[in-house]
């Protein structure tokens, strides 16, 4: 009995701080979703630079946070890949490339997509 208690709560101490974290992490990934779909890829088609620079900062800012909470969670792969995502839609938007950076800021909402079903706490992701 005593090894079943000691199981079960060995279990507790890896899945509670994942659920926290998929809270969390599901706020930050819808939130930054709807900023590119309401904000950034508007803002490029419009070729309204200044304000696609200001939204996609924030996007830019929180997820170097958010990142170095990941890394507990996420595999490092996944990581490196949204960042490098996240790195050519600044760059793009620096530049003013209208193409590049709307369609490399859709792939980066389809990658916040992959991560987050990448990171939820189901049997596949534990075991």
């Amino acid at each position: 009995m005593k090894d079943l208690l000691l199981s079960v709560g060995c279990l507790l101490v890896l899945i509670v701080p994942w659920g926290i974290y998929e809270k969390y992490s599901f706020d930050s990934i819808d939130s930054y979703k709807s900023i590119i779909d309401s904000r950034v890829i508007p803002s490029i088609e419009r070729e309204d630079w200044d304000t696609a620079a200001a939204a996609f900062d924030f996007i830019a800012a929180d997820w170097d946070s958010y990142k170095k909470i990941s890394a507990f969670f996420v595999d490092t792969e996944s990581i490196n890949e949204v960042d490098s995502v996240v790195s050519k839609v600044y760059y793009y938007i620096r530049l003013e490339d209208a193409s590049n950076s709307a369609g490399e800021a859709a792939y980066l909402k389809y990658r916040f997509n992959f991560l987050h079903e990448n990171e939820s706490p189901s049997p596949s992701n534990i075991f």
